[in-house]
């Protein structure tokens, strides 16, 4: 069916007034997502105390235990350091971009459209295309995949705003199931001197 074939034949001043009409879904689409990720923006320290570390080694060694005992303890340390908790954790939303900061860790941004960026790790060089946006529940991700491995992070907020859980999914050629955990923050006020 040719679509614009209806609107050929209306009158000019429907014509005329169509590309307004059509272009404001996208317009409220792209108000309401501004507003879904300015929810986010702000910064959050770390509350999951112990028990979110005792469970994320468990998580690692559920996973560690099915791989040869002889790389066990190598790869139980290769997952434990990056994904220990950061002390805060900082969303920044600005000019179409995401940046996620973590005290310790390099900090990556890119288009808060979900289009993918390539990025390197200014430390180990790894290089991954990244992605920050919205999922389709209206949940900020960040999403990192290299050669051998895919992780995601969603950034899940309480409704009332002031708790922020990452819940990180880790899967590698290497690793023989997904390692899965979450971390908990709580927004820190802003101080109004800033």
């Amino acid at each position: 069916m040719n679509v614009l074939g209806p609107v050929l034949s209306l009158p000019f001043l429907l014509f005329a007034t169509a590309p307004v009409a059509w272009s404001s879904p996208s317009i409220a689409m792209a108000q309401a997502s501004n507003a879904a990720l300015e929810r986010y923006a702000g910064s959050y320290k770390y509350i999951g105390g112990e028990a979110e570390i005792q469970a994320l080694d468990r998580a690692i060694d559920e996973v560690v235990d099915q791989m040869n005992f002889l790389i066990r303890g190598i790869a139980r340390r290769r997952l434990r350091a990056p994904n220990l908790p950061s002390k805060t954790v900082r969303v920044v939303v600005a000019q179409g971009q995401i940046r996620i900061e973590r005290p310790g860790q390099p900090e990556v941004s890119a288009p808060a459209d979900g289009t993918p960026i390539t990025w390197r790790h200014p430390i180990d060089g790894d290089v991954f295309q990244v992605s920050h946006g919205l999922d389709a529940k209206g949940v900020l991700y960040q999403r990192f995949e290299g050669k051998q491995s895919i992780s995601l992070n969603r950034f899940v907020l309480s409704h009332e705003e002031e708790r922020l859980t990452i819940h990180t999914t880790i899967r590698a050629n290497r690793l023989p199931a997904p390692l899965r955990f979450e971390m908990s923050y709580e927004r820190v006020p802003v101080d109004p001197k800033q």
